[in-house]
């Protein structure tokens, strides 16, 4: 027989002073007060490590909730899908936090403690999304001189320093979150605060990338498919859905990245150095 997989979220709040359990198959919510103990499964190496090196990248660890004069509120998803089993669990989860959000408070969810699978002694359940790369070397003086490059470049235009301060913040934002539609769409919204300044029309981008790379608006915007990503936000935005299956999304979400990195190093007045060349091959 199948055994549950159990995926938590715990919460940490001052506004509630009662304790209580709540059911919403297949989730379960408790309000509670007082130490409580997890056993889990957790990510213990980055997700992109060094090609050819051995890593671990899971381990059991015991999570251990303080008592205190604050509450938690633990919770559980459980399932016994053997595939898409964190989306699932995730989506209800989401769910119920929205509807309790509705219904009470979203103050209640301004906090989240913890998120992930819980274990015990009979399975360890751990998943997530890892990729290798070469390793990083680098000339210290080189760098801070690219550094200083971009604080000279931003002071001369401070709509641009604007925008830029804004666009790091979402795209910081975008490569710390694992590849799905938050990542998407943190991504894209980088270039529609700029090159699309001012304006709705996905030409824009493809007129800078063209400046950047000496290409013509519109190879860039063939090699890119600059339509289908624009059109491929709408789905997510409007329908709820991106039309890219979970083997093809990385491909799209690195060359999203590609993309912003290209725009962020020339507002930096730095070079272009090939990064979606690629794309034209």
């Amino acid at each position: 027989m199948p055994k549950f997989a159990k995926y938590l979220k715990l919460y940490c709040t001052d506004l509630v002073t009662v304790t209580a359990k709540l059911i919403a198959d297949p989730v379960r919510v408790e309000f509670f007060q007082g130490q409580r103990e997890y056993d889990t499964f957790v990510r213990v190496s980055p997700p992109i490590v060094r090609a050819g090196v051995d890593r671990t990248l899971f381990a059991s660890k015991r999570m251990v909730v303080a008592a205190g004069e604050l509450s938690y509120i633990e919770i559980i998803a459980q399932t016994e899908q053997q595939s898409g089993r964190r989306q699932f669990c995730e989506d209800h989860i989401n769910r119920v936090v929205t509807q309790l959000s509705a219904v009470l408070t979203p103050a209640l969810f301004n906090f989240e403690l913890w998120s992930g699978w819980l274990s015990d002694s009979e399975q360890a359940l751990g998943d997530g999304w890892v990729g290798t790369a070469p390793p990083v070397q680098f000339d210290p003086l080189a760098i801070e001189k690219q550094l200083k490059s971009y604080q000279l470049a931003l002071a001369g235009d401070p709509d641009i320093q604007q925008r830029f301060t804004l666009m790091s913040k979402l795209f910081s934002r975008a490569i710390a979150t694992e590849p799905g539609e938050e990542r998407f769409l943190w991504l894209w919204t980088v270039l529609e605060v700029f090159p699309m300044r001012d304006t709705s029309n996905i030409q824009g981008i493809s007129d800078y990338l063209g400046k950047v790379t000496g290409r013509t608006a519109a190879e860039i915007k063939s090699a890119l498919d600059l339509g289908r990503l624009f059109g491929s936000r709408s789905d997510l935005v409007h329908d709820g859905r991106l039309p890219y299956s979970r083997e093809n999304l990385g491909e799209v979400l690195d060359k999203l990245e590609a993309i912003d990195t290209t725009v962020l190093r020339s507002l930096g007045g730095l070079p272009y150095v090939g990064q979606i060349d690629k794309y034209f091959q």
